[in-house]
């Protein structure tokens, strides 16, 4: 596919599952955690500005025949991030949701602890509200599919 500078184009994820929806919390004490959504899909509206996005898009489709599900011949990881005209148009149906504890601000028995008190709390229902009370504050979101895009043209 031909992908030009300044032209919209359609991005979802080329698997199931593979679109993920990562929010970043840090508490002023030094800890730092995500939580991380998994979507069954979803669809950007993304509009290259210079030679590196488009390269960086083309990098990330799916290409049968040339890539396959074997460690190390899969497209790049697709990252919002790296785009700056962008847009989410849709997601679909959110598959899991999970805690992501990096580095070592948590000891095993505290990320357990953190899970458990988590679905424990019937009055919670979103991460982000219970992380907000234990006094962490979003840093902002970024989304990433895993395992190749399908690029369009987007529909009028």
């Amino acid at each position: 596919m031909n992908i030009e500078i300044g032209k919209p184009y359609a991005v979802s994820a080329y698997r199931k599952k593979s679109l993920i929806e990562i929010e970043m919390y840090y508490h002023e004490d030094g800890r730092g955690l995500n939580t991380e959504i998994g979507w069954r899909n979803g669809t950007f509206i993304v509009t290259p500005q210079n030679q590196e996005e488009v390269d960086d898009l083309k990098a990330c489709i799916f290409v049968e025949g040339v890539h396959s599900w074997e460690e190390g011949n899969e497209p790049d990881i697709w990252d919002y991030e790296h785009f700056e005209e962008i847009e989410m148009d849709s997601t679909h149906d959110g598959c899991w949701e999970e805690f992501v504890f990096y580095g070592n601000h948590f000891t095993e028995e505290e990320q357990e602890a953190l899970e458990e008190e988590f679905e424990n709390d019937e009055e919670q229902y979103w991460r982000i509200d219970f992380l907000e009370e234990k006094g962490f504050e979003t840093q902002g979101c970024n989304w990433q599919i895993h395992g190749g895009v399908i690029v369009e043209e987007p529909e009028e």
